[in-house]
This record gives structure tokens, C-alpha cells and sequence, in this order.
């Protein structure tokens, strides 16, 4: 009897750890399954933005917050999960890599210009948050970007400055992959270079600014010493479909002709239009979630294409900040929630703010505003 009694036991034993690995495989089979249909969902989401962006659905003439491509995806809810995504345009932010064929002669030509150029926008943006504003500012990113190891003037920094850090590093000599990159580079901080990330971006290219789709931190820097009456003329008379439109917008405000407000505020900085909209989109599937971040680059006869896609895996038990008008106001989470002491406290939890949230919360609040 005792035999049989451990007979039995030892069966019990053996199958329990059976059906427990059986568990455990499907359950990882299921989650593997659940990400691979997640990303397939994304690309797909990805498509129909392209068709969004592409010349048949959009005026490619002029951006701004009325189109379709401005209006964020509502959550979509798919077989066992959903999406929920918007666009961003990316040239509504200063683009590093305009820096990129600056030599020493253009830089001291736009000091001494009347015109408002990438240099002075980038120390007025830094300026307005308060950061210290030096000579150095600009030939260092200048310097980072440049393919030859010869300063650009002597307040730049090359190879040689940068081996002396611990571990050493080099500065890139070609276009910024990541606007995070500025934090590599010397005299700028992680504080700043985080502060500054909403307002920053790095295309694969030169780029104009859309001043129907830029915040009021980038138009208070393109500004020239308007100031606020600059910001609320733009953002009172937008959208503009021409250039022409926004020139007779500000003449009538300082009276000087349309050709010298094209003067100051030249073409070459700003426009009306885009080619490079960030796609960012949230897929719920099962246990699996997804963060995907995808540049899109539109050309003026075909569908955007990606040019860069960036996938984040959420991790299981990090919960999404609900999107209500109290955290889009006050940006903050109740942090009793996570007091291990609170009484309110039911389970660890970790909380993200969605990417669209994130990214409306530093749009513009015109009236055509997401």
C-alpha cells in the first residue's frame, strides 16, 4: 500500500511538471505569435499613412493641422487587441542636420546678415530656455557634423577635444542619426539635450520649417525680437497656403513691404509644406504591446516611404497613462498609486503617457490644433 501510495505520488508529480512546461510553452508560443501579428499590424497601419500623406489624398502644396493626415487614428480595435497612432510632422521642429553644410564663412555671413538663418534660430531656442549662449554653440555641432577634422573656428571642437573624455569618443563627421546625439557633443548637457527633444529633430536631409505646424517654442525662436505679437499673428492667421500669405500677414503688422519680411524670414528657413511626418502608433495585441516610431519621407510625385523605423517592446505590467483632459493639462500621474504604502495601492504597476499624448501635449492650441 505504501508503495502504491508513492507510485501514485511520483505519477502525480511527473505529469504536474508536465502540463506546468506545456503551460509555459504555449503561453511563450502564444506570445510570440501575439508580437509577430502586433508588428505585422503596425506595417500595416504604416501603409495606410503612406496612401494618407500621398498626393492623391493630400494637398502636398501646404501642411497644416485641418488636413486628415493632422487628425489623430482613433483607437482601432483589431481581433484581440487595438491601435491606437497619429502623425507628427517633423518639420515642425529644428532639424540638426541643417547644420551640415555650414562652413566658417556662412556662419559669419549670417551673423551679420539681417535675415533670421539656422544659427541665430538655434542660440534664440536656447536662449529662450534660459541656456547659455556662447560662440561655441553652433560651430560644435557644426564641427560634429562635418566630414574633415578641421575646426570650423576656434570656439569648435574636434577629435582632438573629444579623446580626452573618459571613456573617449569622436565626434560622428556625418548627418546626426538621433537628435539625442547632441548630448554627445561638448557643452551640451543630458538636461538640455532632454528638454530639448520635443522641439528638436534629425532628417536625413536639410529642411525648412512648416510655420503652419510649429509650436510656439520654435516660433517664438523665429521671432527676430517680435516676440509674442509674432507668435499670435502666425497662429491667428494660419493656416497659410503660400509663403506669399504669411509675408502679407506680417507686413501689415510691421509695415516694412513684402520683400523685406521675404528678406528676414528667407525661403530657405521656413515654408508652408512638409516632406518628413513621424508615424507614431501603440498596438495592443493580447499580452503583447508596441510602441513604434516611423520617419516617413514624402516625395512630390509618389507615396511617402520610411526611411526609419524604431520598435519598442512594452514590457508586461507597464500600463499605458489613460488620455483625459486632467493629464493632458496638469501632465502629471498620481503618484500615490505608486506608494507601497497607500492604501489605494492594489498592484506594482508602471505607467507610460501614450506616444500621441506626448506629442499633442506640445503641439500648438490654435484653433485647428490636435
Amino acid at each position: 500500500m505504501l508503495a502504491t501510495l508513492i507510485l501514485v505520488l511520483a505519477v502525480t508529480l511527473i505529469l504536474g511538471n508536465i502540463f506546468y512546461r506545456h503551460q509555459i510553452d504555449v503561453s511563450q508560443a502564444t506570445g510570440s505569435l501575439h508580437g509577430d501579428q502586433a508588428v505585422l499590424l503596425a506595417i500595416s497601419a504604416e501603409s495606410w499613412a503612406r496612401d494618407l500623406l500621398s498626393a492623391d489624398n493630400d494637398d502636398v502644396e501646404s501642411d497644416h493641422f485641418d488636413e486628415n493626415w493632422a487628425q489623430a487614428i482613433p483607437l482601432l480595435p483589431v481581433d484581440g487587441g487595438m491601435i491606437n497612432g497619429c502623425l507628427v510632422d517633423m518639420q515642425s521642429r529644428f532639424n540638426l542636420n541643417n547644420f551640415a553644410s555650414y562652413s566658417e564663412d556662412d556662419l559669419a555671413n549670417e551673423r551679420k546678415s539681417a535675415a533670421v538663418g539656422p544659427a541665430k534660430l538655434w542660440e534664440a531656442l536656447l536662449r529662450d530656455f534660459d541656456y547659455l549662449v556662447d560662440q561655441s554653440r553652433v560651430p560644435v555641432i557644426v564641427d560634429w557634423l562635418d566630414p574633415n577634422d578641421e575646426l570650423i573656428s576656434p570656439a569648435g571642437a574636434e577629435s582632438a577635444d573629444y579623446s580626452s573624455f573618459t571613456p573617449p569618443r569622436f565626434p560622428a563627421n556625418t548627418l546626426i542619426a538621433d537628435p539625442s546625439e547632441l548630448a554627445a557633443m561638448i557643452g551640451y548637457s543630458f538636461t538640455e539635450t532632454q528638454h530639448l527633444l520635443p522641439w528638436i529633430t534629425a532628417l536625413p536631409r536639410a529642411t525648412t520649417i512648416n510655420i503652419n505646424t510649429a509650436p510656439e517654442q520654435i516660433l517664438m525662436a523665429l521671432s527676430d525680437g517680435m516676440g509674442r505679437d509674432f507668435v499670435d499673428l502666425v497662429i491667428d492667421n494660419r493656416p497659410f497656403f503660400t509663403l506669399d500669405e504669411f509675408y502679407q500677414a506680417i507686413d501689415i503688422r510691421l509695415m516694412i513691404g513684402e520683400a523685406a519680411v521675404a528678406l528676414r524670414w528667407p525661403s530657405s528657413l521656413i515654408d508652408v509644406k512638409s516632406d518628413f511626418f513621424q508615424l507614431n502608433l501603440e498596438v495592443t495585441l493580447g499580452q503583447s504591446r508596441l510602441e513604434v516610431q516611423s520617419i516617413l519621407q514624402r516625395g512630390r510625385n509618389s507615396r511617402a516611404v520610411v526611411v526609419r523605423r524604431e520598435i519598442t517592446v512594452v514590457p508586461a505590467g507597464v500600463t499605458t497613462v489613460p488620455s483625459t483632459p486632467d493629464t493632458l493639462e496638469s501632465e502629471t500621474v498620481d503618484l500615490d498609486r505608486f506608494d507601497d504604502d497607500s492604501d489605494n495601492s492594489t498592484e506594482d504597476a508602471y505607467y507610460l503617457r501614450p506616444l500621441c499624448e506626448i506629442a499633442n501635449n506640445i503641439a500648438p492650441t490654435d484653433d485647428g490644433g490636435n
